[in-house]
Order: structure tokens, then C-alpha cells, then sequence
């Protein structure tokens, strides 16, 4: 089990070394811009509030056009969507398309979560399970297995399900992130939403992966009300805010 000073050091020793900082920035307010070659021509600007500091990926192009500083500003304050939007020309203008929450697990935080009724929970095999997988993937649309992050060729390394006897109603999975971090996945039989399965087998994959020292993080969008019920229900604390804006010229979006 990780203390918290190791918790700490995991989740935000993962952001710093993905941005190239210091893990000791995200103490301090300040904004950190980054010009990302893989945004550009998009007009898009991702925006993570990360404990004090805020980090910038901006399109490269974009960042030209307005003038955006590189680097780490420390003497800054820590740039918000409205700050950015204060920033722009009378010619811009910038909407949030959406904003991400990144809870991340304490295990001495952990709240366990058992189901009420007869439902069993175990790790699933892929190639044994696969029958029981297939008939809940079955049943779900295809919208729903991608906001699960669901590739049914490409089975997350660990899998949790809860089964009604033998039927299985609900699954968790994780794919890793730097190997020490558990990016948490979940779907739930549309016949059996509503019941509490979702906490039940999210807490079922939290219990394996604290045993094996991976910090869970649940990732969520704020619309998202009952699925951000299961993160706080289990003790999970919002650590990172992610805002995506889009920037268009006015004179283009008419």
C-alpha cells in the first residue's frame, strides 16, 4: 500500500514527467505553454488545471496567430478557459467544448462498495470469459463501449465482472499508464443500470489494483452526473481538470 507522500509523488510524478517539469511546479500557481505540433491547423487548446499550475497545449499555428508566449511563466497567475478567453483578440472567439475530471484513488481513502443481492464479483480472462463478455458487449451500443474505451480485439490487461449467476451485468477494466497508473473503464447491462453495479465492480477493480501498488484514476465528463457518482462514492478525489477549447476566427465561422 502507497503512502500518501508515494500517492502524491505517482500521480503527480506521472503529469510532470508527460509535460517535461518539475514535480514541485504544480505547487506554485502559475501556466506552463506548450506548442503541440499534433494540434496544429486544429484550432484546439487543451487547458489541465493540475493542483496550482495550469498547463497549456495549444495549436502551434494558433499560438502564432496570437501571440502566446512559450515556456513556464511561474510569476503568472494559473490560466483558466475565461483567462484564456480575456486573451484573445475581439476577432476570436472561444468556446469549451468539454471538460474531463481526473480522480485519482488514495487507498487509505478507499470506501468499499459490495451490491445488494446475489451478484458475484471476479477478474475476468478474456479468452475464457470471452462468451460472457461478448453477450454484455452485445447488448450495449456502440457509443456506450467508447465512452467505456471498450476495443473488443484489444482487451484491457485487467478485467473485473459482476454476474447475476451466470450472467455477467457489469465490468470494469484498466489500461495502464506509465505502468503505475490504472485508467478505469466501466459498463453496466442496460437491464441492471441503476442498482449500484457500477461502484460495486469499480470498487472490486480498486481492491486489486491497490494490492498490486497502481494508483486507480477514474476519468469522467462533468454532463456525466451518474457516472461521477462512482469516483466519490469510493473515495476517489478530483486531482486534474482537463478544459478543451476550440478558437475560431470570427470572419471564419460565419
Amino acid at each position: 500500500m502507497k503512502t500518501s507522500d508515494e500517492f502524491q509523488q505517482t500521480v503527480y510524478g506521472y503529469w510532470a514527467k508527460r509535460f517535461g517539469c518539475d514535480r514541485d511546479d504544480f505547487d506554485h500557481p502559475g501556466t506552463l505553454m506548450i506548442r503541440d505540433d499534433e494540434l496544429n491547423g486544429t484550432g484546439k487548446f487543451y487547458l489541465y488545471h493540475i493542483d496550482k499550475m495550469s498547463v497549456a497545449r495549444i495549436d502551434p499555428s494558433l499560438s502564432k496567430q496570437m501571440g502566446l508566449p512559450d515556456g513556464h511563466d511561474s510569476a503568472s497567475v494559473s490560466l483558466s478557459a475565461n483567462g484564456f478567453k480575456s486573451l484573445a483578440r475581439e476577432d476570436y472567439r472561444v468556446d469549451v467544448e468539454n471538460t474531463l475530471l481526473d480522480y485519482f484513488l488514495d487507498s487509505r481513502d478507499f470506501v468499499f462498495f459490495s451490491a445488494r443481492g446475489n451478484f458475484t464479483a471476479r477478474q475476468l480472462n478474456p479468452e475464457i470469459d470471452n462468451a460472457h463478455l461478448l453477450s454484455l458487449y452485445n447488448v450495449c451500443t456502440e457509443d456506450e463501449l467508447d465512452a467505456a474505451a471498450i476495443y473488443v480485439d484489444e482487451p484491457d490487461p485487467v478485467i473485473y465482472g459482476l454476474f447475476d449467476e451466470e450472467k455477467l451485468v457489469a465490468y470494469a477494466s484498466h489500461r495502464y499508464w506509465d505502468e503505475v497508473i490504472a485508467d478505469i473503464g466501466v459498463l453496466i447491462h442496460p437491464g441492471y443500470r441503476g442498482r449500484g453495479l457500477g461502484k460495486a465492480v469499480v470498487s472490486a477493480l480498486c481492491e486489486w489494483c491497490i494490492s498490486n501498488d497502481i494508483v486507480p484514476m477514474y476519468r469522467v465528463f462533468t454532463g456525466n452526473i451518474h457516472s461521477c457518482r462512482i469516483p466519490a462514492a469510493l473515495g476517489f478525489k478530483q486531482l486534474v481538470v482537463i478544459d478543451t477549447l476550440k478558437v475560431i476566427k470570427e470572419r471564419d465561422a460565419a
